[in-house]
């Protein structure tokens, strides 16, 4: 059994997530990709400076530094962009290696139930809340964005500064 009153909403859902994309789409250029450069520009000049404090001579690349202390020792910071993140490779003169990713901080969105009358259509609309959640949660972080630094061993910094005085004390 399938019930119109199920599909309406399914129909009146889909367009609502497909305007919160638009919106994000819209709101990823104007807002987030412009935060998220100064948070790089913040990370990468608190680097330098680190360094630089601790006598190391700095050359800026395109995707990031290099640093080099006396002849032998190289500290290479290299960016590379992902959706919605910027990840760096850090890498202490090959004997280590690590990266820090900076991300849109998203929390989710709580929402009640779309619909509770149970037919063929509430796996689609059990599949469809979930992705109306993640739309409206996405929304919510570009229209104020906010990031976080992530390791790969998923070790979370509030800021630039913790990131720095983990890799760089």
């Amino acid at each position: 059994m399938y019930s119109l009153s199920n599909f309406k909403i399914l129909v009146e859902k889909q367009k609502e997530i497909d305007n919160i994309h638009q919106n994000c789409d819209h709101l990823m250029q104007t807002t987030v990709t412009p935060k998220m450069n100064a948070e790089v520009n913040n990370l990468l000049d608190a680097i330098n400076k680190k360094l630089t404090e601790q006598g190391f001579s700095i050359t800026e690349t395109s995707t990031g530094l290099i640093a080099k202390y006396g002849e032998s020792a190289v500290i290479n910071v290299d960016k590379h962009s992902k959706n919605l993140e910027e990840c760096f490779f850090i890498n202490l003169n090959n004997y280590a290696e690590d990266q820090v990713a900076i991300v849109l901080d998203i929390t989710d969105s709580m929402m009640s139930k779309i619909s509770n009358n149970l037919d063929g259509y509430s796996d689609i609309i059990d599949q469809m809340t979930d992705t109306l959640k993640q739309a409206k949660s996405l929304e919510k972080a570009c229209t104020s964005p906010k990031f976080i630094y992530k390791t790969q061993n998923n070790i979370i910094f509030q800021s630039a500064d913790e990131v720095v005085d983990y890799y760089f004390q």
